[in-house]
């Protein structure tokens, strides 16, 4: 649910499950929503986005070309106003977790958005832990 008004349709699920990644943004869902449909009008490209880890990663599907279209679109918006350029992924980069494409590591309880490589990392349950179902706070043993 958006909080800065309407709430922006869901990422199209052929670009969500097939796209490759282009940038990450952090700002509010509209603001990243008009960001995103002034470089798909610039570009001429198919681009969508979704938020993960509440970062905003926008995925690009097509060719070399219009890849290369997106890129220029998005450094022509206009800089200081959201949503912030976290991160420009180089083609290939995995990008952030998608829930049904990206693979977890066997075990991972957690994932967070680590900003220098620019992916998920994740915390995993050590080999043979299994879960209590217990939550204790730290120093309360």
């Amino acid at each position: 649910m958006a909080t800065d008004g309407p709430t922006p349709e869901p990422c199209d699920p052929e670009i969500f499950q097939h796209g490759e990644p282009v940038v990450l943004l952090d700002g509010p869902s509209n603001a990243v929503e008009h960001f995103v449909l002034a470089v798909a009008a610039r570009s001429k490209a198919r681009v969508d986005w979704h938020y993960s880890g509440g970062i905003a990663q926008v995925l690009h599907l097509g060719n070399a070309e219009s890849y290369a279209r997106v890129i220029a679109a998005i450094k022509e918006q206009p800089v200081g106003l959201p949503p912030r350029i976290l991160r420009l992924y180089a083609p290939g980069e995995s990008g952030l977790y998608r829930a049904g494409v990206t693979r977890a590591p066997e075990g991972a309880i957690a994932g967070f958005y680590n900003p220098l490589s620019g992916t998920t990392d994740y915390i995993v349950r050590p080999p043979g832990e299994e879960e209590k179902g217990e939550v204790h706070d730290v120093g309360q043993e």
